[in-house]
Order: C-alpha cells, then structure tokens, then sequence
C-alpha cells in the first residue's frame, strides 16, 4: 500500500494559498481560485443516518488554513486528551516555513513531511497551504500517551474499507478531500527543500499544491451520504453525497489517518 501521496506535475500558478478567504458561493465560482461549483446542496439535512459518531466539533475560524491541525484536534479530544487546535498547532504540528529565493522561484518541503508555511496566514510570503497524512500522522503521534493509542496511516483503503474497518466501529477518520467537496485543480508551485523518510520526492524536485485541498474528519453515513464534521466556515456536521466524495477522495490520493486503541495484553502468569 502506497502511504504517500504525489501530487501530479501540474504547471505553476501565482501564489494564493489554497483559495482566497471568500464567501462559500464566491470560492466556488471565483476566476482566481479556478474552482467549478460542486453539484451538492450543502443544506441537505441528515436524515435517520446509518451511523454517527458523536465527535466534538471545532470550527478552523481563528486558524484560517489550518483544517489538518483542527481535524487531528477533534480526533485526540474524541479519544480523551484534553487540547486545543492552537495548541495543537503551535506545539505539535510539523510546519515548515516556504520562502521566495532571489531567482524568484518558491522553495518549501514536502507537505508530506511537513506543513508548508504559516497556518494563521491566508495570504502572501509564507502563507499556509496543508499537509499529508504522513506529516499529520506524525505530529499527532506526538501528544499520543503510546501505551494507550496509536496513530495509523490508512491511506488506499476505499471509503468502503474506510465505513466497514472503523465508522462502523467507532472509531472516526481524518480523511483528505477539498474544501466543499469543490473539484481540485492545479495550484502554486515549490522546490522541495525539505523532506524525512516517508517523503516520495528528493530535494530539489518540483512539487505541485492540489489546490482546494481539505482533511476533515468521517464521522459516518447514511444511505446516500457521507457525515463528517467539516470545520471550514463552520460548516458543522454536514452530509455530503457519496459519489462526490469518492471522486474528491481520489483525487488527493484516498488519504486516511485513523487513532486506534492499543490492545490490551494480558499478562502471562508464571
């Protein structure tokens, strides 16, 4: 199974981390952000879902591209740790800073290594973009008591792996897609100038930001929908259709991280 995810060759774009700080309907259809509106109705409400895991909620409001470090948060606060996502982001998160050297090209790490640039910051030098599921995986191993919890890279299983392996057990997934499940496109371009073992890209290569990117938290499902808590613009716990989500799942290379209990053992008795 590949745990790494390597973004395509896409040709360089100006740098506007992620998306501007629009409204919902203008990051959609904005010239700049190059973004094609979802076909979903955001407001659809959940009916009788199959599934849901009652998982804390927080919103990434006050930390505007920070939708990993947020999602990790409501995870670790599901499984008993008692944290916040400005703790979580200024203490645990893997972050790297990007800067524009004088031959004008951008230079950063691999976001599957590390975060690049400033998660506070929306805009210009240094601004945030994302990270992978290796990088997040290793920042919440981080704060995780080992004799109690593990954190698990799951990337390539099917969201059906996904529902059947841990929705249906309780236990919730960050899960990497886009930003109102809106169709990812190529975005800003770097040379990578930092990376760790779980990196597919040596220093020195060209990578491309999948722009819209989003990690957000499954949290289950109904017959046609997926349920996650979505911290973007306080969207909440929110359904999307299933079909969209696979499709945007795939795109950011079906990323997954899941925490898992540690089993008990039991002690052998001379």
């Amino acid at each position: 199974m590949n745990n790494k995810f390597v973004a395509t060759n896409f040709p360089s774009i100006s740098y506007v981390c992620k998306v501007s700080n629009l409204s919902d309907k203008e990051y959609a259809t904005s010239e700049n952000a190059n973004i094609e509106e979802p076909n979903i109705s955001e407001s659809t409400e959940i009916q009788k879902p199959t599934k849901l895991i009652n998982v804390p909620y927080i919103n990434q409001d006050d930390i505007v591209f920070g939708c990993e470090a947020v999602s990790a948060t409501m995870l670790l606060q599901y499984y008993g740790y008692t944290i916040s996502e400005k703790d979580f982001t200024d203490s645990y998160l893997i972050q790297k800073d990007w800067n524009t050297n004088e031959d004008g090209r951008a230079y950063g790490p691999d976001p599957n290594a590390a975060f690049p640039g400033n998660p506070y910051i929306d805009t210009g030098e240094n601004c945030g973009y994302g990270c992978f599921a290796p990088a997040l995986k290793k920042s919440i191993k981080k704060i995780l008591n080992p004799e109690l919890h593990e954190a698990k890279v799951t990337t390539g299983l099917s969201m059906n792996d996904l529902i059947m392996n841990y929705i249906d057990k309780d236990k919730p997934v960050l899960l990497w897609a886009t930003m109102g499940m809106a169709k990812s496109s190529p975005g800003d371009s770097w040379i990578i100038n930092f990376t760790d073992e779980n990196s597919p890209y040596k220093i020195g290569d060209e990578f491309t930001w999948p722009r819209n990117e989003h990690c957000l938290v499954l949290v289950g499902y109904d017959t046609k929908h997926y349920i996650f808590n979505d911290p973007y613009k306080n969207k909440g716990v929110i359904p999307y259709e299933k079909s969209l989500v696979n499709e945007r799942f795939l795109e950011l290379g079906k990323q997954s991280v899941v925490i898992l209990n540690k089993e008990k053992r039991e002690e052998t008795l001379l």
